[in-house]
């Protein structure tokens, strides 16, 4: 093809002085001077948003009163009905962690009371009752608006297509799966313990089988008929093409809208539930919401397949009339993303491939608002993978905030969590028991460097709307193997130029073409020691980058002043054993305003002392007056988020909070000798 070269490693180059390179010619879309309003489809409001998902019950525990509240509190355990003890008012007591971190909205587990008290909260069995471990219905309430008052969104992970374990078949054969019209007779498996009403028998309802499928397990994921009538997992499949089963997940979910406030849904199994359904569904919830003042109400759904048509087929109007789901989890980009940036084996032509995919099968509303992610808890952490190491973590967050799509960060990534498979990719975030390596002690760590890597990264989205709402190009990918992958996004005159090095070696990126005149001098704003100028013709100047690395370039006549930040301190999160007396040494990301400083700054237990700055202002002593703190104290040191910096006068994002341990703290326990056995990898298990 013309335009199309390869060296001697055999990578793809699309070099823009030749014109017609499939790759580059995305660019053509976009003319300089195209009105902002021509460069995204449909709304963009969830296009500017960054999600955190959160398991509430491993997060953190603000309530001890309710662990036990199912009598299953089991805080090593990794069975469905283990509980840990996280729940609403600890996500509530860390909405500053979460929004330091830059993420505008919560994806939070389902709230539901579950069959058994499970944790996880995908097995229901009262659909109009919050579980008890988590707190209570004003518990969630209280959450929901402590959020909305830091502007962060919730999202409610919901479930149509099933309840709990508690209905089976004394029939032989049971549960093989029997294609209909073949069935079972249904039975509860112990009749004392039977849904309540609106899954009830009673006089509308006089069979099980009006209400569930009567097929058996799924025993073929390939077969459609077994994905939609099947039970996943033993769990009991809601016949959802009833009228009467229709109607009530509608008035559910409705009441969830109108008594929690949420933003959104995440939709649990939604390739398990016919068609039909979601055409009905999503747009009562749709009208609903806005009726209750939420015209921007999201609902993305769990599409679990390779396939972009699968996928795509449940967005919008895709080969169905009414408009369905506003989006998906982008599962295919996940599968290529895991081997381009995980392992770092496959090539990164893959990803340009899956968004060239992207057009001809969503919904055009969907399709720069799918939800993006590098793992979550029903797949093995992305540092768990094979040959992933923290720098291939630190590529793919780059990509993860700075490519097209809704970012979605499963909670502990950004703490190098690395658990393998389910159960072990749920560890505890809080100092719990079911934990290893990283994930060991209190977690809430804000100068972990890939906490602090999300929060810049999330600040560049803030700063730069090309970022969030631009239109993408690719400008360049690697076909077989690790290698590049370079990308604009465009939004009116802004134009960010990302590149990703996906191999451990050096490589050479060629002058790519850009928006910007010549000699607009370009800064990498991850080392804004590094600048590019545009050459005659209006191509960046050759780029060396550095194995297994991202750059970011903008136009230095676009920089923006970044947020302060906390960069580093003493003691460390979470260290122990520390003099009652000992200095506290913070280091800022900049100079900083003293006095706004050191009216912000608080301890708890409070204490008396003396600050004392460096000449640059960008670090603070603070020592305690002697006798200092109490010994086997737990200290929290915090930092308000109005202290601002001296130059710009940005202030904190949101609050900063870390913690130590003076002398041993009484029943805290020392964080190597907490958690649970630390899983085999993958391969091994």
């Amino acid at each position: 093809m013309r335009g199309e070269k390869k060296n001697p490693a055999g990578r793809k180059w699309c070099h823009w002085s030749l014109v017609g390179c499939r790759l580059c010619a995305v660019a053509a879309w976009l003319a300089p001077g195209l009105p902002a309003s021509a460069q995204s489809t449909g709304n963009t409001f969830w296009q500017r948003q960054s999600i955190y998902q959160i398991i509430t019950d491993r997060f953190y525990d603000g309530d001890l009163s309710n662990d036990s509240a199912d009598g299953n509190y089991d805080p090593a355990g990794h069975r469905g009905t283990s509980v840990h003890g996280g729940d609403f008012k600890g996500i509530e007591e860390k909405l500053d962690y979460i929004k330091s971190l830059g993420a505008t909205a919560i994806w939070i587990s389902p709230v539901v009371l579950n069959a058994r008290g499970e944790f996880h909260g995908y097995a229901g069995l009262d659909f109009y009752k919050v579980d008890p471990h988590w707190g209570t219905l004003a518990d969630l309430q209280q959450l929901v608006q402590a959020a909305h008052a830091r502007g962060i969104l919730v999202i409610d992970d919901i479930v149509v297509n099933h309840g709990g374990n508690l209905v089976d078949s004394g029939d032989p054969g049971y549960p093989a799966f029997k294609s209909p019209p073949a069935g079972y007779h249904l039975r509860f498996r112990n009749p004392a313990r039977q849904y309540p009403p609106p899954f009830d028998l009673n006089a509308t309802n006089l069979s099980l089988t009006n209400l569930f499928h009567n097929n058996g397990f799924i025993q073929d994921y390939h077969d459609p008929v077994q994905v939609e009538l099947g039970e996943l997992s033993g769990l009991d499949d809601f016949r959802t093409e009833t009228p009467y089963v229709r109607e009530q997940m509608t008035r559910i979910y409705q009441y969830w809208i109108r008594e929690a406030g949420f933003d959104g849904f995440r939709i649990d199994t939604a390739k398990h539930v016919e068609m039909g359904f979601w055409q009905e569904w999503c747009p009562a919830i749709r009208a609903f919401a806005a009726a209750q003042g939420k015209p921007d109400f999201f609902m993305f759904g769990e599409v679990l397949d390779h396939s972009d048509a699968k996928c795509g087929s449940y967005t919008g109007k895709m080969n169905t009339r009414p408009f369905k789901l506003d989006s998906v989890l982008d599962y295919p980009l996940y599968f290529k993303v895991h081997s381009t940036l995980a392992g770092a084996t496959g090539g990164t032509e893959q990803i340009a491939e899956h968004y060239r995919a992207v057009a001809a099968n969503y919904d055009p509303a969907a399709q720069n608002q799918l939800v993006t992610f590098l793992d979550n808890h029903d797949q093995p952490r992305f540092l768990s993978s094979p040959g992933a190491t923290t720098d291939r973590l630190k590529v793919a967050l780059v990509f993860l905030y700075t490519a097209r799509g809704i970012p979605c960060l499963y909670y502990g990534t950004e703490q190098a969590f690395n658990g393998g498979k389910d159960p072990w990719d749920r560890e505890d975030m809080f100092a719990g028991q079911f934990e290893w390596g990283p994930s060991r002690g209190d977690n809430f760590n804000m100068t972990n460097p890939l906490f602090q890597l999300v929060a810049r990264l999330n600040n560049f989205r803030r700063l730069y709307p090309a970022l969030q709402i631009g239109v993408q190009s690719d400008l360049w990918t690697t076909a077989a193997g690790p290698g590049l992958f370079a990308y604009t996004r465009r939004l009116g005159p802004q134009e960010v130029f990302v590149v990703l090095n996906t191999a451990k070696t050096n490589q050479n990126l060629p002058s790519c073409q850009t928006i910007y005149p010549t000699g607009t001098k370009l800064e990498n704003l991850l080392d804004p020691k590094e600048n590019l100028t545009v050459l005659p013709g209006g191509q960046t100047s050759p780029l060396v980058v550095p194995g297994t690395s991202a750059k970011i370039f903008v136009a230095i006549s676009e920089l923006r002043p970044l947020d302060p930040v906390v960069s580093a301190l003493s003691p460390g999160h979470d260290a122990r054993e520390i003099p009652p007396t000992a200095p506290m040494v913070i280091h800022f990301s900049q100079p900083m305003d003293t006095a706004s400083v050191e009216r912000a700054f608080a301890t708890e237990p409070s204490v008396k002392g003396a600050f004392s700055w460096s000449p640059a202002c960008d670090e603070v002593r603070f020592t305690p007056e002697s006798p200092g703190f109490q010994p086997q104290t737990m200290v929290t040191v915090r930092i308000g988020g109005t202290a601002r910096a001296a130059n710009s006068g940005r202030t904190f994002y949101a609050g900063f909070e870390s913690r130590f341990g003076c002398g041993k703290v009484a029943g805290s326990g020392q964080p190597e000798q907490q958690g649970a056995q630390k899983p085999a990898q993958p391969e091994d298990r």
